[in-house]
């Protein structure tokens, strides 16, 4: 008797029906704009989403549907900012509330309706993050890993010797002439490459910055 073939449960037409959803947790910060206003931030956990929208913060429930973000029971906090800022979060908030098509490119995720886009970058998870203070020198300094590189200047504390960071500071862009004292997340490194710090570091804050005269 022959033996019956096997139904794929997923024929080739169907494939990207079949396919399980793309994960979309985690938090999320809006991609550098040109604007000089804060990034928008986006927390997606559980059917639970939160963030902050411009001025105020947002919370509500959200479900996926075909490819869309269903948002529900949106609330906000009550904060007033200038006209600009308020009509930037009231276009935010309203596309949020219209199921725009959601979308997740390795770290980016994408909200679109229409002619809207607007992109958000996926933040690491700092649960098993140790939190650290450092200064950071006004100047870089040349060093030497595979090849000749620039490297952050770096100490504890204000009496220690400047140490050469081989690496940057997630999140941190300094400008040359300024001392900073960060507050920084600090993560280990598997494998790092031999030119790479072992430990990984992620601006949580700045704490203080102050204008430094250099030669």
């Amino acid at each position: 008797m022959p033996t019956k073939s096997l139904i794929p449960l997923c024929l080739l037409p169907l494939l990207v029906a079949c396919q399980q959803p793309v994960s979309v947790q985690g938090e999320y910060t809006q991609l550098t704009t040109a604007t000089a206003q804060k990034p928008l931030r986006l927390k997606l956990e559980d059917g639970r989403l939160s963030g902050f929208t411009g001025c105020n913060n947002a919370m509500g429930n959200y479900s996926l549907d075909r490819g869309e973000l269903v948002v529900s029971q949106l609330a906000s906090t009550m904060m007033a900012c200038s006209p600009e800022i308020m009509q930037r979060e009231q276009q935010f908030s309203r596309l949020l509330q219209q199921r725009p098509r959601i979308s997740v490119d390795g770290k980016i995720l994408t909200l679109s309706k229409d002619d809207t886009v607007y992109q958000f970058s996926l933040q690491p998870d700092l649960s098993n993050a140790s939190t650290r203070l450092i200064y950071v020198a006004p100047e870089r300094k040349v060093c030497t890993g595979v090849g000749k590189m620039q490297c952050l200047q770096v100490r504890d504390s204000a009496s220690d010797d400047w140490q050469l960071h081989y690496g940057e500071i997630e999140g941190f862009t300094p400008e040359p002439g300024i001392e900073y004292r960060l507050r920084i997340k600090e993560l280990p490194v598997v494998n790092p490459p031999a030119d790479a710090p072992a430990k990984r570091w992620i601006l949580d804050m700045v704490v203080e910055q102050k204008l430094v005269k250099t030669e």
